[in-house]
């Protein structure tokens, strides 16, 4: 999978979201829902997580260590599950997200940063 396409795409309010989308639609061919319909135009944590969390039955947890590139990893912020991105290189931790004020990214989801927020790691019903 080409995960450096993604580098550098500006946020926009539903960034997380739309760019996994946008990469299982492009690099796996799987077309997840968008929440354009069901969400408001500024989006809280609270808002967007009760959309992750509807959405999770298409998705298997994954135990930590077992995470593949590839799957997908949620954070909490704020306390709630909101935050999404896509696991890129798993023996090095890293992984694909947009955050708010930022260009999207890869970065270590074992760092501070992000092992403290980290809800799980998730495979979609139709990953490879």
């Amino acid at each position: 999978m080409r995960f450096d396409l993604y580098v550098g795409e500006p946020y926009t309010p539903r960034g997380c979201w739309e760019l996994l989308r946008s990469v299982y639609a492009e690099q796996m061919a799987i077309i997840l829902p968008s929440y354009d319909d069901r969400l408001p135009t500024s989006p809280t944590p609270t808002a967007i997580a009760q959309l992750i969390m509807a959405e999770l039955g298409a998705w298997q947890p994954i135990p930590p260590g077992a995470e593949r590139t590839g799957d997908g990893v949620l954070f909490d912020i704020c306390g709630q599950p909101s935050h999404v991105g896509i696991v890129t290189t798993p023996k090095r931790g890293r992984f694909l997200h947009a955050a708010p004020g930022s260009q999207s990214c890869i970065e270590s989801y074992l760092s501070p940063k992000w092992a403290r927020r980290l809800v799980g790691f998730y495979r979609h019903a139709e990953a490879p």
